[in-house]
């Protein structure tokens, strides 16, 4: 099951990601958001980017997309046999398969 979830078990993703929704929502609540106690301190800091797992391919139908070339938000979910992944945003299908 691990090839579904990119290598991270279920037991180990799910609560992460509830624990993210949970901070995102106190943040979006009006006087929801008290403050961070438990933060770790970072020094020297500056933006940066990295790599994370996506699927690139011809959109079709999308709603934010034309039809075409497209790379997707990252991806949580994959499997292969039933044809279908999530990203952080939506559901996709390969109508055509998964090439590699």
């Amino acid at each position: 099951m691990n090839d579904k979830w990119l290598g991270t078990p279920p037991d180990l993703i799910i609560p992460r990601l509830r624990s993210l929704l949970a901070d995102l929502e106190n943040l979006a609540a009006p006087g929801g958001f008290a403050g961070i106690n438990d933060a770790i301190t970072i020094r020297n800091c500056m933006l940066a980017q990295r790599s994370v797992p996506c699927l690139i391919g011809e959109m079709l139908d999308h709603s934010h997309i034309k039809n075409g070339p497209g790379i997707t938000s990252e991806l949580f979910y994959l499997d292969r046999k039933r044809r279908m992944a999530r990203t952080l945003s939506r559901w996709y299908r390969f109508d055509e398969g998964f090439l590699i």
